[in-house]
């Protein structure tokens, strides 16, 4: 069992290279030695294409090949990235982060510029995780249909206003979001769960990819069928007894697949099948691999030279006409049926382009399926076989009615009866062909984590298996969720001895709505580590938690797939939740930049923070919080200045004014916190009641150093939050302005601006 440095170590690598398209690995193909090869003696002699099952599907061949444009707008992922494209969204794949800057108007101010008054436009920015993005935005939609559904006069209602208005902050070009007459809140909830099964992909490889980097090989030849796990990036529970520490029994699995009744979907690197087969176009690379052999095998010569990224199986089916039973099992129709499990890399995409080829094949196929009643208003699944081996990655009755619903698109209500596994080829191989079945439990539980390994984004899963005395064994099964953030985002690094450390995890396990679903810190701690230029920390996961597992020990190795199944769902798709706990966790300790904000908003927004002339408000909840505003009011009589109200509004609106007025209402605070910082300030200006009304409004959001947390809180609460030095600081500064448009003779030495070219020949 591995150590906390090695857990570090390993999980740290693993999330280094996901990305496969730029480190080949040092042996991408795993041999199947002579031996092994000789379970398909029989089968390749005089092998023929139209001897083999599903010969209709493949049009005679023995190999198809098809593109696999990953990243074309017609595919899933394509649609996916142009989303944010259309919404003016900057995305940080590999954070998981986007951000936005949008202009927003006021209500009041859009009503000013009616009535002839320059139109104001504030500048909002914001930032949040992918997938807090779309939770945000289905939850919106969902709450504006509810007020739909329920207030004839919907659009007089002011939350309906204040939603739409929320709304367009996220889809400002709802028009080209979605496919025509699509619903935001289903679109939301799509793009939700497809960011969460495709986010460790995505993140390591978007920027990689192109729509012709990849290209699918889909076999029935049965060496290919037979090697179908013999990849080092595509380990799966059919991996051959060659391979060390295989589990050897599911390999009959393989083995009876190959012997003619399966094909599987091979992704492999354009690049790569056009040299092998020294062709430029996948239409004829697909003449040239019609024979022999085409992934490498380096224990037995004259084999390819092809290596795959990933592959899934095509179940072979069939199904027979009439109420008896079929006198020979190859008398019924053949129909390809695509898995939904991949092994190796995890390319968003691939199951629908191998379903839809399959789908698009099969038309007659699918459209002459049995009935069970003359109407044909169902499929009777009583009269489909499922043959070849007895593994199935999606299984039983109820797993095999789902694939064939996605196939066919018929809904599984429209399906009745079960369809039966034929297992007959698998139970009647040569045992002495297959090998020995060493370590089953041991190869079990290494295809389980390699699994659950390759599907995880940032969750690491480990076993040992130890004898319990009673000529049987147990199974004690570990996991830890690793957090991870931009070094630069931390003002320090805590060490494994700090209680800031060991606290977090309790901290997560009281906000997670589960409990202690993480190890609490009296049983096990968090390690903090910096791995290279990121900040890892490393959370053991408690599988004592019902929600997990439910106790320390395990039996069988189905319940720890059971378990990594708990784990995936619970803890590794919502890792963006579990961050954004530990962010503003870590910010509130002073550890990470941002602290002092958090603590400022939830002052704030729980009336702690109170100031005499200065109205503060910010915009949500404080650990939703990313701005906050302070604003202050002072009025200007025209007639008391001598001044035209035209006049006196050009000048409270110039650009100078503004950045005068700021640097003189900042100067006390900036040197009370001995800062060179300078806040944001806004400006507003209305007539009101025949004066000028002027608004100062200071901002201050979750990005920017606490330095400037604290220069805002000292302006709201320091000498600038007493009316008597408001007054002074706005009188004085507009006097300034007015003196600088004097005939020189006429200035004063108090101006502090030399020229001011707006009022020099007015």
């Amino acid at each position: 069992m591995l150590n906390d440095e090695e857990i570090l170590l390993k999980t740290a690598n693993l999330l280094e290279n996901l990305d496969i398209s730029t480190k080949k690995p040092e042996k991408v193909l795993r041999e199947v030695t002579e031996d092994e090869m000789r379970v398909l003696e029989d089968v390749l002699e005089d092998l023929d294409p139209a001897d083999l099952p599903l010969n209709d599907l493949f049009s005679g061949k023995m190999r198809v090949v098809i593109p696999f444009p990953t990243t074309d707008p017609s595919t899933e992922l394509g649609k996916f990235a142009k989303f944010f494209e259309t919404q003016e969204y900057d995305v940080d794949w590999e954070k998981g982060m986007v951000s936005a800057t949008r202009e927003v108007t006021r209500v009041e101010d859009f009503v000013a510029s009616l009535t002839g008054g320059p139109e104001k436009k504030k500048i909002k920015k914001f930032q949040m995780k992918i997938g807090k993005l779309f939770a945000k935005m289905a939850d919106l939609s969902r709450k504006k249909k509810e007020i739909v559904k329920n207030d004839p006069e919907f659009q007089k209602n002011e939350d309906y206003k204040r939603i739409s208005k929320q709304i367009l902050l996220y889809v400002p070009n709802p028009g080209v979001a979605g496919p025509a007459g699509y619903d935001l809140a289903d679109l939301a909830t799509k793009y939700g769960e497809y960011w969460k099964d495709n986010a460790g992909y995505i993140k390591k490889n978007i920027n990689e990819l192109d729509s012709d980097k990849f290209s699918i090989i889909i076999t029935r030849h049965p060496v290919d069928v037979l090697r179908m796990s013999d990849f080092d990036d595509i380990t799966s529970c059919h991996t051959p007894p060659s391979r060390a520490e295989a589990y050897q029994s599911y390999y009959k699995c393989a083995v009876a697949e190959a012997q003619g009744h399966g094909a599987v979907a091979y992704v492999v690197k354009t690049e790569d099948l056009l040299s092998a087969t020294n062709t430029g176009n996948i239409d004829s690379a697909e003449q040239e691999i019609q024979e022999g052999e085409v992934f490498r095998d380096d224990k037995r010569p004259d084999t390819g030279d092809i290596e795959p990224v990933s592959r899934t199986r095509i179940r072979h089916v069939r199904y027979y006409e009439g109420d008896e039973p079929p006198k020979r099992w190859d008398d019924g129709q053949d129909l390809g049926m695509p898995e939904k499990k991949v092994y190796g890399a995890d390319i968003p995409g691939l199951i629908d382009t191998v379903v839809d080829w399959a789908r698009l094949n099969q038309k007659e196929v699918i459209q002459n399926m049995p009935s069970s009643n003359d109407d044909n208003e169902d499929v009777d699944l009583n009269k489909f076989m499922i043959f070849g081996g007895s593994y199935e990655d999606t299984a039983d009755a109820e797993g095999r009615k789902k694939l064939l619903s996605i196939l066919t698109q018929i809904e599984p209500e429209a399906m009745s009866g079960h369809m039966k596994q034929n297992k007959e080829t698998e139970a009647n191989l040569d045992a002495n062909l297959i090998g020995d079945i060493k370590r089953v439990v041991e190869g079990e539980c290494e295809d389980i984590t390699n699994y659950w390994m390759e599907r995880y984004a940032q969750t690491f899963i480990d076993y040992e298996v130890g004898e319990d005395g009673a000529d049987s064994v147990y199974i004690k099964p570990t996991a830890q969720f690793v957090a991870r953030w931009p070094i630069d985002e931390w003002i320090r690094l805590p060490s494994n001895a700090e209680e800031v450390v060991w606290n977090s995890v309790d901290e997560l396990n009281e906000r997670n709505g589960y409990g202690d679903i993480f190890v609490p810190s009296k049983h096990d701690t968090p390690t903090i580590r910096k791995i290279r230029e990121e900040i890892h920390l490393s959370i053991p996961i408690n599988f004592e938690h019902p929600e997990i597992y439910g106790g320390s020990y395990m039996a069988m190795s189905s319940e720890l797939n059971d378990a990594g199944q708990n784990i995936d769902t619970k803890i590794d798709d919502n890792r963006a939740g579990w961050e954004e706990i530990l962010t503003q966790y870590f910010k509130r300790e002073g550890q990470m930049e941002g602290g002092a904000y958090i603590k400022l908003a939830k002052e704030i927004e729980d009336g702690e923070l109170t100031s005499y002339e200065w109205d503060l408000e910010t915009d949500g909840e404080y650990e939703d919080s990313y701005e906050s505003t302070a604003r202050y009011s002072h009025y200007y009589d025209p007639e008391d200045l001598g001044l035209d109200i035209r006049v006196l509004f050009e000048i409270l609106d110039s650009r100078d004014f503004k950045i005068e007025l700021r640097k003189q209402l900042l100067e006390e605070p900036r040197k009370t916190e001995n800062t060179e910082y300078y806040l944001q300030m806004n400006a507003t200006t209305v007539e009101h009641a025949g004066e000028a009304k002027y608004t100062a409004i200071f901002l201050i959001n979750a990005d920017e150093p606490d330095i400037m947390t604290g220069l805002f809180q000292e302006l709201v609460e320091g000498e600038m939050d007493d009316e008597d030095n408001l007054k002074v600081v706005f009188n004085r500064v507009l006097a300034q302005f007015i003196n600088a448009r004097q005939p020189s003779h006429m200035q004063t030495n108090e101006s502090v601006v030399k020229s001011w070219k707006g009022f020099l020949n007015s």
